[in-house]
């Protein structure tokens, strides 16, 4: 299984996820034109694509899904709570699977656990992912305020972590938003700070995790720079030999061996 980060950031995200035989998107926040155009650029079959995977529904994660999945004829894999919430920009959709944040389900050869994490959304799931006979897995950890115990369990797992580290602290304090929305983004509904991302890499760091993807950067509030320093730090000092990336909002990631 390998992993490429297509987009991140607050104009949109989407991940592609392949196997040895077929690959889902973990969810659709751009165009369903500005995704496919993605996927000629790095010479990706979008034939290949059998699922949309849904992690909330607010607009940066869901804006091109429902025209995607109508135009490929695949189903969208979204919990109920959120399809609910997002339902007017879903539109119609042929193809519909509702899983629950907890339970295991697999889709091809894909198996994957769905976790609830809090954010300001109806109820924001991330994920392990695995491919059936393997035993490395993915975690996508992004959209939350804070590491919760069930967060903190599911990061032993994974071979290959995208984590959000959306801001700089100070960037945002000191930043142009009003202050009614820094709460909001600090908060313990809002997204997870580079400070964070380290907290938590802290404490869940273990021998087989081999690749961190930084995720979710703000582009008001940080800088990768200091997201990928921060983290860069922490690693040098645990001596940790894992392989450290930034997700970029407008360039795909290169390609990465979960």
């Amino acid at each position: 299984m390998k992993v490429r980060v297509l987009a991140s950031g607050s104009k949109g995200n989407c991940i592609l996820v392949s196997g040895e035989q077929t690959a889902i998107l973990i969810d659709a926040g751009l165009s369903m034109r500005k995704i496919k155009d993605i996927l000629l650029e790095i010479d990706f079959p979008v034939d290949l694509i059998k699922a949309i995977l849904i992690s909330h529904e607010h607009y940066d994660h869901i804006k091109g899904a429902g025209a995607l999945a109508r135009n490929l004829r695949i189903p969208v894999m979204v919990n109920e709570a959120t399809y609910r919430a997002g339902l007017r920009r879903f539109g119609r959709i042929q193809a519909l699977f509702h899983f629950e944040n907890g339970s295991k389900f697999t889709h091809n050869e894909f198996l994957i656990e769905p976790f609830s994490v809090p954010h300001d959304s109806a109820d924001n799931s991330c994920f392990l992912i695995s491919e059936r006979g393997y035993s490395q897995k993915l975690a996508v950890v992004t959209d939350l305020g804070y590491p919760t115990m069930l967060v903190k369990e599911m990061m032993k797992k994974p071979s290959t972590v995208i984590l959000e580290s959306n801001h700089d602290i100070d960037m945002l304090i000191n930043g142009p938003y009003q202050w009614w929305l820094k709460q909001r983004v600090k908060g313990k509904n809002g997204h997870l700070s580079n400070v964070q991302a380290v907290e938590l890499l802290e404490e869940v760091l273990h021998a087989g995790l081999k690749n961190i993807v930084l995720a979710h950067l703000s582009e008001i509030n940080n800088e990768p720079n200091l997201a990928f320093n921060s983290m860069q730090r922490f690693l040098k000092e645990r001596q940790a030999m894992c392989n450290l990336f930034v997700a970029d909002q407008y360039k795909p990631t290169d390609w990465i061996e979960v």
